[in-house]
């Protein structure tokens, strides 16, 4: 059989990072929903594996949630299976309770509930999350026939403490399924095998934030009783991107916009500029006023979908006569520079950052950076 698995779309989602822009983003993920249906189409996949998390939450407008269950049904060939997330649980507020559902779509209950596909020799187990949180509870294990067994968890793999529907890996040997196909973790993991069960994490197929960086998509591929073959298939929109710029040898601003620009036509290729950056600056020059960065920033917000700065440039320090200083500012700049010229290569630069770090800590300015 063929299949796609898919899951943590998150349509809706409010994006307040985005600002003006945050509008079309919500709709560029709802396209990303309609482009996998394309796909689902282009590739004659039978079963379309949805773990959870399709929308935000159970406050879907209309605008969002008629035209995921219209996409859907505009395949019919394709059976569109869903167990509700964390996040869109199947409550009385649950789109899938208040709007009509395509007849190719089937959506698990609370409990645990299995439908059969002869047809197809197919079937499949599911349980939905029924409230933002989900306690485990054992799963029947599937009857060992012919028949291709597909389960579906929006679950928290290996997490013991989880309020989100913990699971081990004692659980997957023994639930009898062919193919698990998992939802809540943004970040894709491998295809693995666990006793007969294969098991994936596809990942979100937007990135919501710089937390979620780099490719997302969908696992697409063959599922039978000998095997699972799947590959990972690209189909977000645009890419989240942090990037590090150290500026040392720039001179000013339009050196800085340049060296940024071609870096990243050069990694990222013509269509560079649809993706969302993050870009920390780094680096010393001679005075703060060479690089202008609210003018650097207004420069690439012209020309790149989204941008934004993290300045941790600094103005270059003449560390013999800080380490004269009658101060403990001088004492420490003094020890520090002593502890660099006696160290060897591999020691000396962590020395250097750590000096840099202390100047900071002195001036008020150390913060967490989460890069």
């Amino acid at each position: 059989m063929k299949l796609l698995h898919t899951a943590d779309l998150h349509i809706g989602a409010e994006l307040s990072y985005l600002d003006n822009l945050r509008e079309s983003r919500k709709y560029e993920v709802l396209e990303t929903f309609r482009n996998i249906c394309a796909l689902c189409k282009k590739e004659n996949v039978e079963f379309c594996l949805i773990a959870g998390d399709l929308f935000d939450s159970n406050a879907a407008a209309a605008a969002f949630a008629e035209p995921v269950l219209r996409y859907m049904a505009e395949i019919p060939d394709t059976h569109f299976l869903y167990v509700a997330g964390n996040h869109d649980p199947l409550d009385s507020a649950s789109p899938f309770k208040n709007f009509e559902l395509p007849k190719n779509l089937t959506v698990f209950g609370e409990n645990y509930e299995t439908v059969e596909f002869p047809e197809f020799k197919v079937r499949a187990m599911g349980r939905s999350f029924s409230h933002s949180s989900m306690e485990f509870c054992e799963a029947p294990q599937m009857p060992q026939d012919n028949f291709i067994n597909l389960f579906l968890l929006h679950a928290d793999f290996g997490a013991k403490d989880s309020s989100y529907n913990p699971i081990t890996t004692a659980f997957v040997e023994n639930c009898g399924a062919d193919y698990l196909a998992l939802g809540h973790i943004h970040k894709r993991t491998a295809v693995e095998k666990l006793g007969g069960t294969y098991l994936s994490y596809p990942g979100c197929p937007e990135g919501q934030g710089f937390d979620e960086t780099g490719e997302k998509g969908v696992y697409v591929g063959i599922l039978n009783k000998d095997g699972c073959r799947l590959h990972f298939a690209p189909c977000c929109a645009r890419l989240h991107i942090t990037k590090k710029f150290d500026l040392s040898e720039v001179q000013n601003t339009d050196e800085a916009e340049k060296l940024i620009l071609d870096n990243l036509l050069f990694e990222f290729g013509e269509n560079y500029d649809r993706n969302l950056y993050k870009l920390l600056l780094l680096g010393s020059c001679e005075t703060l006023a060479d690089i202008n960065v609210p003018e650097l920033l207004s420069r690439l917000s012209g020309k790149l979908y989204f941008v934004k700065i993290k300045n941790r440039l600094k103005q270059k320090l003449d560390l013999d006569l800080l380490a004269k200083e009658i101060s403990l500012k001088g004492l420490f700049v003094g020890r520090m520079l002593e502890k660099i010229k006696a160290a060897d290569d591999g020691d000396k630069k962590k020395l250097i950052d750590a000096l840099y770090l202390g100047l900071d800590a002195f001036d008020g300015e150390v913060s967490y950076d989460e890069d």
